[in-house]
């Protein structure tokens, strides 16, 4: 009698043991915890429905051993499609991250190329804005040749009367003065 009764306690242990593995397996998304749970849960509901048959005859036990095979064979065949199954979202985990990483590299390569073609474009603006500045000087220093040369050739058609007068005349000095002032600046950019 107090053998049947460690044995139900015992069963129960088991029974309550089962139900706190496979809570456990379910918060922490364990799949072999929670079957190894529904396992022991079952077997131990196995052993006290054994315990109840046991005592009206041997067949009821052996048909109680049977069931409770039956259970462990389902409990295994469960673990094993949920290791399958953790198996196959793993290989698509890995396929996922795989992908990000490979959407992710061709990001950065188109990245590169936009970034390369910003820079060629201002290279070539750069290029196009020297050349620019290149044709304006340029065009600066012939316009001060041409007023340097009429200048020049004002100074020779003027007579030896024109340059008393001019000598006297303050606007015409101030003038001159511009003038060769314009020559100087023209021969100071060109040497820079």
């Amino acid at each position: 009698m107090a053998a049947d009764f460690i044995d139900k306690a015992q069963n129960k242990a088991q029974e309550v043991a089962g139900e706190a593995k496979k809570a456990v397996g379910d918060a922490t998304d364990n799949d072999d915890l929670k079957a190894e749970g529904t396992a022991d849960k079952a077997g131990a509901k196995t052993k006290q429905a054994g315990a109840k048959v046991s005592d009206a005859a041997e067949d009821a036990k052996d048909a109680a051993a049977d069931v409770a095979d039956e259970a462990k064979d389902k409990a295994e065949d469960v673990a094993s499609d949920v290791k399958a199954q953790a198996k196959d979202v793993k290989a698509k985990a890995e396929d996922a991250a795989q992908d990000a990483k490979e959407q992710a590299k061709d990001v950065a390569q188109d990245a590169k190329v936009k970034a390369d073609e910003v820079a060629d474009k201002a290279k070539d603006a750069a290029a196009d804005a020297k050349a620019q500045a290149k044709d304006v000087a340029q065009n600066a220093e012939k316009k001060a040749n041409e007023v340097a040369d009429k200048v020049a050739s004002n100074i020779r058609s003027i007579d030896s009367n024109d340059v008393e007068k001019a000598a006297t005349n303050p606007a015409v000095i101030a003038g001159i003065v511009a003038v060769i002032a314009g020559i100087i600046a023209a021969i100071v950019i060109k040497r820079r």
